[in-house]
Order: structure tokens, then C-alpha cells, then sequence
């Protein structure tokens, strides 16, 4: 699986949403007040779904103010899952890939996690993996080829969270979830952890 091409082209607005949309103290402001009408229109494009609680396996990196300039930064922690991931394959509960965005402070600074969704007791088979727990939330989810990320990203925090009813919800976090390359026409899902505002 090559989710690192889809991701160079995202990086920058990956980046935006690390400082924009999953820390209380970075988050997008409400836009104006909207109609009913217009918010349904945009609500046409997502689903909402209330996800458990799950544990991702894989490869962190801190990532910092320079790193989300640098346009291989997110390439790179995917080459670097790329070895552990028929190690982790056999634990897992589904063959997706996850990148979760864990916000760590008011600086911007957050850690990037890519890798597989396992059991919460699953042992790591490698000491260089990591073990973290998404917490159970309500999610906006939407679905998009992945050459289309960039505007997905810009469409969500520019025009449809200012303009719903939702805010994000800043003890969850934010991810993508992508399927397998052996899998045909796989779109990505962005998962945007929301709170009635």
C-alpha cells in the first residue's frame, strides 16, 4: 500500500488541519449564522457516524512547525510503516489504514500516527510500533477520491464546519482511513470528530 502518494499532495492541508481543527485552543471559528436550507445543502455532503472507542498500531512522528512546511514529511511516516505492515496486518480487526492526528499542545505540535486498527490487547511485534487508543466520538465523515483531499480538507474547515450546527469535538481526533491497494475504486474517509455547538 502507497498511501504516502496521496498524502504529498495533502500535506499542506493535513497540516491545516493539525492547527485548525483537533485542539480546543486551534480551532476553526464559527462562521456567520446560515440558513436551514444552505446547511442542508451542505450537509448532503457527509454522513454522520458514531464510532467505539479503537486502538491504531503503527509508526508516530512528532510533527512540528517545520515539518508541516517540509512536503515529504508525511511521505516519509508512511515509508516508514510500509515494513511493519504485514506485521501488523495479522492483528488487525479490518484491512484499512489509518492516519490519526493526536493534537499534544497550544504551539501547533502534534503527533501523526499511520497505521492499522487492532485488538485493544494486541502485543506490539516490534518495539519501534506504538499502541494508541481513539477515543469514542461522533464523527462527521466524508468520503473522496484521494487526489481530492486537499479541497475536501479546505471545503470542510472553510465552508462546511463554520457553517453547521457542529463544532469540533477537541477530546477525539481527527483521521483518515483508507483501504487497501488491492481494493478497487477506494475512496479515503476523512473523520472529523464533532460536537453540537
Amino acid at each position: 500500500m502507497k498511501v504516502a502518494k496521496c498524502l504529498a499532495l495533502t500535506i499542506l492541508t493535513i497540516a491545516f488541519i493539525a492547527t485548525q481543527g483537533c485542539n480546543e485552543s486551534q480551532q476553526a471559528s464559527p462562521g456567520p449564522k446560515t440558513s436551514a436550507k444552505a446547511e442542508k445543502t451542505v450537509a448532503m455532503n457527509y454522513d454522520l457516524k458514531d464510532k467505539d472507542a479503537f486502538t491504531v498500531m503503527g509508526v508516530q512522528t512528532r510533527i512540528t512547525s517545520a515539518d508541516e512546511k517540509n512536503p515529504d514529511t508525511y511521505t516519509k511516516i508512511w515509508d516508514a510503516f510500509e515494513p511493519y505492515k504485514d506485521q501488523i496486518r495479522p492483528l488487525s480487526v479490518e484491512w484499512r489504514y489509518y492516519g490519526v492526528d493526536f493534537a499534544m499542545d497550544k504551539k501547533g505540535t502534534f503527533d501523526y500516527l499511520a497505521g492499522m486498527s487492532v485488538h485493544a490487547d494486541a502485543a506490539k511485534p516490534d518495539p519501534n510500533l506504538v499502541t494508541r487508543n481513539i477515543p469514542a466520538a461522533t464523527y462527521a465523515v466524508f468520503k473522496c477520491a484521494s487526489q481530492d483531499m486537499g479541497k475536501t480538507y479546505e471545503y470542510i474547515f472553510s465552508q462546511w464546519l463554520p457553517a453547521s450546527r457542529y463544532k469540533i469535538d477537541n477530546k477525539a481526533c481527527c483521521f483518515e482511513q483508507y483501504a487497501p491497494k488491492e481494493w478497487m475504486n477506494r475512496p479515503v474517509y476523512i473523520y472529523i470528530p464533532i460536537v453540537p455547538k
